[in-house]
């Protein structure tokens, strides 16, 4: 990965390094007799630019089972068996939970291991550098026996740029061109000065194709211009790259909106350690009223599609009774089932499980539901995070009242595991902007970091006033008095909150029924679903409600702002500590009442 951009151009072809599972480098050495190898998933190539987690997977084996093994035992570090007893340990949620999870990763029928560490404390050991060939990892069985895994690695350096507006970037690599006629002699300047790899669009061709349509669509219907998805680009810089001073050269150029470190996958917002049943369908104070708002086929969300940015989900689960016709990404957009799909699963069936008499049922079961993963698949033949690319190739599916659910959070600017509203990456934001501009209305799940999204260090980036998607930013309230949950996000931007503990729905972690054996997936329910991933499909199923309640009764649907309002001035307000804002439980059967008011339709 450390070729530069003009060397790849002049051999035709793009190069990659891939990694095989379970291959250690050259240095590992041999195993000791009181240790097991086992296989291990690392990614291709480490980004190490910015900061979040890193994620591995460990594989059971017919004879080593990944998921009994110790968390708190395992330790991640380059190259040998020794390097890895002393390095880095498991992330932990700003809880103290550790970032980890069981899941049948490559579909064998038997459980994995998924951990996560953090990228700042493996760099500061000194175990994830420009001269890193393999991670290790070891730990240790309930039997005393120690395990080992190895994987081969090619880091590099991965940043998100945005190319000013007004000069119409386009292109790629050595093809790049201002369609305004600027100069771009200066960009290409800073590009050989730190050795680029690859200079390649954020958007799919397909996507890219379309993209000026749903602008003028979109700028029409808002009276103003949304923000150019054309100009963001994906930068590759060779693992030895000085990302500072990259950085730094970049934003100096009159032709560069913005540069950062490309945003990483990081664990779905989810905190299972809870229990109860579908309280939160319940009429208020207790919960939204869903079953109030379901009594009228209205409000049930026929004629309203829903789209979950989602890693993965299964359709064939027996109370969701869906197909991969659910999957709007395609080939372009392959699901990331390192992740597995039962968070995914959770949030469909507190959506659209159906009504069938058993398991569970969803808020709004008539519904049009889908899901798009934000992994691209891209030029190399790999999978990058581009979650904003996700979201504009979905906008050609979805009109005005329909909704997107970003099941999604980020490393915000405390680093580690403080995580916020994806938007506070940029390139998020502006598809945010584009979606909602466009009359869907976009809930974003606040993030699982406890943090204060009014405090200095967001720079206002949270701040109405200062920058404004127009998306609805969810919250996670306790399910018996809707105060702020210790994990939830906080402050001004929130604007209203769901149940974020003791959620029964699909999937999970099988805790009610099914278990996590993988003959049991399609018959899989939990009743400890959570974080701000339960509180979002909460709130969305609220919006489509009123949606659907609307569009079937000739009247126009709302905006984004409007349902918003709508849901704020008629719901439950918070409880517990009101100044660490999380914002009211809606209350469907407030709401529906509400818009029978024209007023309530502005």
């Amino acid at each position: 990965m450390s070729r530069r951009l003009t060397a790849l151009l002049a051999l035709g072809a793009l190069v990659t390094t891939g990694s095989v599972v379970g291959t250690a480098p050259a240095s590992a050495g041999t195993l000791p007799a009181s240790t097991v190898g086992i296989p291990l998933d690392a990614p291709d190539a480490p980004n190490l630019a910015g900061q979040g987690q890193l994620a591995v997977t460990l594989f059971s084996t017919a004879t080593v089972d990944a998921s009994r093994i110790d968390p708190d035992t395992v330790r991640l570090g380059r190259n040998t068996m020794a390097d890895a007893r002393n390095g880095a340990p498991v992330a932990r949620w700003v809880g103290g939970g550790l970032l980890s999870t069981v899941t049948d990763a490559n579909s064998d029928g038997r459980s994995d291991l998924r951990l996560y560490f953090d990228k700042e404390a493996l760099r500061t050991a000194g175990h994830l550098d420009a001269a890193t060939t393999g991670l290790t990892v070891s730990g240790q069985l309930p039997d005393g026996r120690l395990v080992r895994g190895s994987d081969a690695v090619t880091p590099d350096v991965v940043l998100e740029v945005k190319f000013a507006e007004t000069s119409a970037v386009r292109g790629a690599d050595r093809a790049l061109r201002s369609d305004r006629g600027r100069d771009l002699g200066p960009v290409r300047s800073v590009l050989d000065r730190h050795r680029a790899v690859r200079l390649e669009p954020l958007l799919p061709e397909q996507t890219l194709s379309r993209l000026s349509g749903l602008a003028a669509t979109a700028t029409a219907r808002a009276g103003r211009a949304v923000p150019d998805m054309a100009s963001w680009y994906h930068l590759t810089l060779p693992a030895g790259a000085d990302v500072s001073a990259a950085l730094r050269d970049l934003r100096a150029l009159p032709d560069v909106a913005y540069a950062y470190p490309a945003p990483e996958a990081a664990p779905p917002p989810a905190t299972p350690d809870f229990t109860s049943m579908q309280g939160y369908q319940r009429p208020a104070p207790q919960g939204v009223d869903a079953d109030f708002a379901r009594q009228d086929p209205r409000a049930r969300g026929a004629g309203i599609r829903i789209v979950d940015l989602e890693y993965d989900w299964n359709p064939f689960h027996e109370d969701l009774q869906l197909d991969w016709t659910s999957d709007l990404g395609g080939t372009q957009f392959p699901r990331n089932t390192s992740f597995a799909d039962e968070h995914g699963t959770a949030v469909f069936g507190e959506l659209v499980a159906q009504p069938n008499g058993y398991g569970v049922t969803g808020g709004v079961p008539d519904a049009d539901m889908f899901g798009i993963s934000p992994m691209q698949r891209t030029s190399s033949g790999g999978a990058s995070y581009r979650p904003a690319a996700a979201m504009t190739h979905v906008a050609q599916f979805l009109g005005a009242g329909d909704a997107l659910l970003i099941e999604q959070q980020t490393t915000g600017p405390n680093g580690g595991t403080r995580y916020v509203p994806a938007e506070w990456v940029q390139s998020v934001f502006d598809a945010t902007r584009l979606l909602t501009q466009l009359g869907v209305v976009v809930v974003a799940t606040g993030g699982n970091g406890g943090e204060n999204l009014d405090a200095p260090e967001f720079q206002g980036r949270f701040n109405r006033s200062v920058r404004d998607s127009g998306a609805i930013v969810v919250g996670a309230g306790a399910s018996t008095d809707r105060s702020r949950l210790s994990f939830s996000v906080y402050g001004s931007r929130v604007d209203v909150q769901g149940w974020g503990n003791n959620i029964t729905t699909t999937g999970s972690n099988g805790n009610l029924q099914g278990g996590t054996s993988a003959a049991n997936r399609n018959i899989r329910y939990t009743r400890s679903f959570g974080g701000t991933s339960g509180a979002g499909p909460i709130v969305t199923g609220a919006v489509v409600a009123i949606q659907s309640y609307l569009k079937a009764t000739g009247r126009p649907v709302l905006t984004a702002t409007a349902v918003s309002n709508l849901l704020k001035s008629t719901g439950t307000p918070q409880g517990g500590n009101t100044a660490q804002r999380i914002g009211p439980l809606p209350n469907l059967r407030a709401a529906l009442g509400a818009v029978q008011s024209p007023a309530a339709a502005r």
